[in-house]
């Protein structure tokens, strides 16, 4: 995994690279772990003063397994300072009634701004964008996205993950700044 640095509750079997026919490229594939953590820092892809939108690109199979009631939580933060620019929850039951075609509720009591954050489908049957929308950085700096789900020590699985898009907003949105890759 070059752009993704991921640990996780098992061994190297549980979480791997493999070939998505799909999309006719490697993607991160979750196999089934305990629990997860995943970041990768985002160094001069934001690099001025504006607003950006994390995309993440990632599958949700029709076997997917997500128990429990602690969420997985979404950060994005400044690299030097460890200050929180988003800080979002999803709870494990969007994954499972994600797959199964039911109405998905991105709320999670109240906390999240459903403005800014949200799950779009894609042209390919099982993936997604998981968006994150209208992230503040003040002045150009380094900074890093986090998936944590290590509250949640039951097992999950049914997932892939394939790139993270950081896109400028405005200018009619063309600026893509750049793409973290498996």
């Amino acid at each position: 995994s070059s752009g993704i640095n991921a640990e996780y509750g098992g061994d190297k079997e549980h979480v791997y690279v493999e070939h998505n026919s799909e999309m006719d490229r490697d993607v991160v594939y979750l196999k089934e772990i305990s629990w997860l953590l995943f970041r990768t820092n985002l160094p001069k892809l934001v690099s001025f003063p504006a607003k950006y939108r994390l995309r993440l690109h990632l599958q949700v199979r029709e076997n997917v397994v997500w128990k429990g009631d602690q969420p997985m939580i979404l950060r994005v933060q400044n690299c030097e300072t460890h200050d929180i620019l988003r800080h979002n929850f999803i709870h494990p039951s969007v994954w499972v009634d994600l797959a199964a075609g039911r109405e998905i509720n991105l709320d999670y009591n109240g906390y999240n701004d459903l403005r800014d954050l949200r799950i779009e489908k894609t042209d390919v049957p099982t993936w997604y964008f998981l968006v994150l929308d209208n992230i503040p950085v003040e002045k150009g700096e380094d900074l890093y996205f986090t998936v944590d789900d290590r509250i949640n020590v039951f097992w999950k699985s049914g997932k892939s993950w394939d790139f993270l898009e950081v896109i400028r907003i405005g200018d009619g949105e063309q600026g893509v700044k750049g793409i973290v890759s498996n």
